[in-house]
Formats: C-alpha cells, structure tokens, sequence
C-alpha cells in the first residue's frame, strides 16, 4: 500500500468516519513534505481517530512499525519524554521516555491534548532534533561507556556518542483542543514552526443526522447547540447511543433528551454568563415537554452558576 491521501480516504470509509473537506489531503501533503503534525478543532470532530487512522496507513506503507499513543499532562518534563536516570538493583541505570521509545521502535508518536503540556519543558532537547540537528544527552545506557546522542537520519553523528537514529519517515501528530483555554500553555514560536497546524472542523448538519440511526435520531433535535458552539460529531453519537438504549427502559423522547443534554452537552457550556447561558435555555427548551424543561433551567442554572434571564 502508498501513503496516498486516497488511500486514507478508504480507511475513514471502512470506519465511518467522514472527515471535513481537503483535511486528508493538507493530512497527507504535510506528512510526505517531512512535518509533524497537529491537529486543531473542537472536541468530537474525530482529530485522534483520524491520526490512528493515517498512522495504520503509514504502518502499511512500510514508513513506521505502528503508532503509540499517549495523551500530554501539565505534569510532563524530560524525565517522561526523553528519559532520565531511575535506581535499580545494579545502581542507577538509563530509562527512555515516551519519544524516545517511540524513535527506538520506529513508530510514530500520537499525543492527544498536547495543549494539556508546558510544550518547552517537556521536548527540551527534541527542539533541535526536530530541527534536522543531533543532540548529546547526559545520560549513558546500561553498560554503555559513552553518551547517548539523537541523530537524524541522514546527519552525522557527534563523535563518541552512543548513536540512536530519528527514521527520516518518523512523525510526531498531536491534538489540540483549541477550546481548553484553561490548560492551554504558551506555544513558543520555536516549537510552532516545527509542526504544520490542521484544523479539523465540524461537517454540516446533513453528516450529524446520517451519522444517527434509530431511537438515536431524536438527539437530531439538539443539533441547534451547534448555534452557541462547535460540537464535533463524535458528542452526538454517543449521545445517540445512549439515547437508543435509554429507548428500550420506555422513557420519553423529552425525557431521553434531557438525560442526553445534560451528561453529553451541557458540559461543554462551562464558562457561559448569564446571557450566553440564557439562549442555550432557549435554545433546549423547543426539544422538551414542559417537565424536562423545568429540569434544564435547573440544571443549567446549578452547573454552569449562571442566573437566567428568563
């Protein structure tokens, strides 16, 4: 198989997935010109599925052994993902890190939520790597006499170095949540140019309601949400499965819609004021029988701390 953007194409079909338009080809084009990826967009709108996706792809394409998966925590330094020294029975001995794993194996790193990192103190030396420069690390292997390098493929080594080579076809894709403003550290300039940025959208309603089948249909009646923020498909089917189940216990379509509403979309409302909080109200109300609508101005009055206007 080639790493082609068609080809991705047909591996989103075999799984359902339905990615906005020219997004598997920008995809493509950045991962054959030699970038790393990130990918932006709103929740749900399938950015990790869609590096899993690409990442089989290229495993069939002989350009990686698989993909590794890891999701960024504000907690990340070096020691996670280049590695660092840990006691053992002989002493202290030489532990790799996330990338390094990933580099030794020849697989390509995934990195949900990267927004969720402080970028500049967790790649540290992988800066200049990623910039087509070798790096001396302070560390030595297990029963190694000399330092560890990272090298690119294709540039020389530094002398006396343990060698450990960066495969010319080895990618970074990460995914940033371009709405979690409250984890979102400072994106140095530095790291920027060194990743191409995607954004990943939301597709049009028609591709929501297709995505919907059965008892789930009726969660179709929330799309209007979209109105007040980006809400990516992956929230409405699971909200639609949880709605076909709740079906089978008898409930009510308002009473299913409310259930759905407030575990699967109200969440993502957080940071609303008075205003903003009063259309979604507003909004809701149409797709509910008057019980349940008392229960959405109590809800949305209670989790987001907001007083209605209405």
């Amino acid at each position: 198989m080639e790493f082609t953007s068609d080809a991705i194409q047909a591996a989103c079909a075999e799984q359902g997935y339905i990615a906005p338009p020219h997004v598997i080809e920008q995809l493509t084009a950045a991962l054959d010109a030699g970038k790393h990826i990130i990918m932006t967009g709103p929740p749900g709108t399938g950015k990790t599925t869609l590096a899993y996706i690409a990442s089989e792809v290229a495993r069939k394409a002989m350009l990686c052994t698989g993909y590794m998966p890891t999701t960024a925590s504000s907690e990340w330094t070096t020691y996670e993902t280049i590695g660092g020294m840990m006691p053992a029975v002989d002493g202290l001995i030489f532990r790799s890190g996330l990338f390094m794993d990933a580099i030794e194996t020849g697989a390509w790193l995934i990195i949900d939520e990267l927004n969720r990192a402080n970028f500049d103190r967790a790649f540290g030396p992988l800066f200049t790597v990623l910039s087509g420069s070798p790096v001396v690390l302070p560390f030595k292997r297990n029963g190694r006499s000399v330092p560890i390098s990272i090298t690119p493929q294709g540039v020389d080594a530094p002398d006396n170095t343990d060698v450990i080579r960066v495969p010319s076809s080895w990618r970074i894709i990460g995914t940033m949540n371009v709405f979690d403003k409250n984890l979102l550290f400072d994106m140095s300039y530095a790291l920027m140019r060194r990743f191409a940025f995607i954004e990943v959208g939301c597709p049009p309603d028609d591709v929501y309601r297709n995505l919907l089948a059965g008892p789930g249909t009726a969660v179709g009646d929330l799309l209007p949400l979209r109105q007040l923020a980006d809400l990516g498909p992956a929230i409405f089917i699971d909200a639609g499965k949880y709605a076909t189940r709740r079906s089978r216990d008898g409930v009510t379509r308002s009473r299913a819609l409310y259930e759905v509403f407030y575990s699967y979309f109200l969440p993502q409302f957080d940071g609303f004021d008075d205003e903003k909080a009063t259309r979604l109200l507003r909004t809701v109300e149409p797709a509910l029988d008057p019980p349940e609508r008392a229960e959405a101005r109590r809800a949305i009055t209670d989790v987001l701390g907001v007083e209605l206007l209405v």
